[in-house]
């Protein structure tokens, strides 16, 4: 429902003006919780499609640790590739962290040891001191991973779920 975002965002600091709706509360929480759920997941597709496309990083390192030494490692190895493989690799890595992310939100919806409850207390313009549900037994977060993915990612070309 990225109208909803798109209706209730009042600025790009998180300030949220308040639905009337009970219904609306749940769909917007949902909505800002999926949304982040994928910046999350195209910032570290992110610094791994950097790995395998550029040689060097954009800013050297200022010390020879260990961060150094992986980065270091992996942009060595993948220089080495042809471009197919490349593409391969980034596919690969999509669609296993989307998995990883997908499947997380499976194990939130069917909790071996009883009901997760994941609410939202949102900044809002007028500072109402609520909290908005996210989870709900009747709607499995798992089902709206594909809709944020296509609503929000800036990295996933393809879904994997």
């Amino acid at each position: 429902m990225k109208e909803l975002l798109d209706k209730y965002a009042k600025d790009r600091f998180g300030n949220l003006e308040t639905p009337e709706t009970a219904e609306e509360k749940q769909q917007l929480a949902r909505e800002v919780f999926g949304k982040n759920l994928v910046d999350v997941l195209d910032g570290w597709l992110e610094v791994a499609f950097d790995l395998v496309d550029n040689p060097e990083p954009e800013e050297p390192f200022p010390r020879e640790n260990e961060s150094f030494r992986g980065d270091k490692a992996f942009r060595e190895t993948f220089r080495k590739l042809d471009s197919q493989t490349k593409e391969k690799i980034k596919e690969l890595i999509t669609d296993t962290a989307t998995g990883i992310l997908f499947s997380t939100l499976v194990s939130f919806d069917q909790f071996d040891y009883g009901q997760l409850k994941l609410s939202l207390s949102p900044k809002t313009i007028d500072n109402l001191d609520e909290e908005w549900i996210i989870t709900d037994e009747k709607l499995d977060l798992h089902d709206e991973l594909n809709e944020w993915v296509e609503n929000y990612s800036k990295k996933v070309k393809n879904n994997a779920t």
